[in-house]
């Protein structure tokens, strides 16, 4: 059971964050301004010993940068624009693109 003190922390928290019941709001994720970095960061530092895991760590890095790039596009609050360019979101997103070239 939650005690009534954590409870208020909880609300409070969901309310300054604005967490919605669902995650996806205009075809973005509103919650988890992270994932986008950090799924950019695990297909990077993927590493394949074959030329099959070669094009699966591809085929994440293109996802990853599309999805980093629509967040970059579509990202409103000051929250998640000071964390893009706090983790140079751009300058990552650049180094995915010619990855892939």
């Amino acid at each position: 059971m939650i005690k009534k003190s954590r409870f208020l922390k909880l609300y409070k928290l969901q309310k300054t964050l604005k967490i919605m019941e669902n995650p996806i709001k205009d075809n973005r994720l509103v919650v988890g301004i992270h994932f986008a970095i950090r799924f950019l960061s695990f297909a990077e530092a993927m590493d394949s010993g074959c030329a099959c895991g070669e094009d699966e760590k591809e085929s994440m890095i293109s996802y990853a940068s599309k999805l980093l790039e629509h967040q970059i596009q579509t990202a409103t609050s000051e929250h998640e624009l000071t964390y893009l360019d706090i983790t140079d979101a751009k300058i990552r997103l650049e180094k995915a693109k010619q990855f892939l070239r």
